[in-house]
């Protein structure tokens, strides 16, 4: 597992991470043991108790630590245009990405979703907030017409993530590469923009 970490881990620690990442993809979160865990990670069950609280502090810390490395990954890309159009494409271009590179992490965000991302503060940015943003500044410059830049970013984001589920699970047999292109026209229509589509 490829986390960005802004601490030096441990070794048992990071052993600990990379196991419970897997077990929770294969089994659910609340399907995952701190047996099962322990023994992925060739640890003592006690030994994930010297780092984490508990599973549930485990499983949020995780989720925070993928969103984190998602989020880095779009804000980071989002500075390589300048119209909002520009920075929308760019962003779709590295979730899609994303997805492709760090499978594991981008499949935990998603399992994730449903347990952990109620227990995130508000004031924590998330990957959707990138979206928002670009959204936003579109709004404010006459690019995308329209109101609730929130609720249009979850459009968009709910638009890519049902693709990339679509393609792995065979749905849709396009390549990839048309995949992200048609979902960039779909977003820029959706926000009402005749930004051009470039790649």
């Amino acid at each position: 597992m490829i986390l960005s970490m802004s601490r030096k881990i441990s070794e048992p620690a990071e052993r600990i991470r990379s196991a419970a990442l897997s077990l929770f993809i294969k089994n659910g979160i609340t399907g995952t043991t701190t047996k099962e865990i322990a023994r992925e990670a060739g640890v003592s069950e006690g030994s994930i108790y010297n780092h984490f609280e508990s599973k549930g502090d485990l499983a949020l810390k995780l989720f925070l630590e993928c969103m984190a490395m998602f989020r880095e990954v779009l804000d980071k890309k989002s500075l390589e245009a300048d119209t909002p159009s520009g920075k929308l494409e760019a962003v779709i271009h590295a979730f899609f990405d994303f997805a492709r590179r760090e499978p594991e992490v981008y499949a935990y965000i998603m399992v994730g979703h449903f347990t952990e991302l109620g227990k995130i503060p508000k004031t924590v940015k998330k990957p959707v907030d990138v979206f928002s943003a670009i959204i936003k500044s579109g709004m404010e410059s006459g690019e995308f017409p329209g109101h609730d830049e929130k609720l249009r970013a979850a459009y968009i984001t709910g638009m890519l993530t049902r693709a990339i589920l679509f393609h792995k699970t065979g749905v849709l047999r396009m390549s990839y590469r048309a995949i992200v292109r048609e979902t960039v026209k779909s977003s820029l229509k959706v926000l009402g923009s005749d930004g051009c589509v470039q790649k």
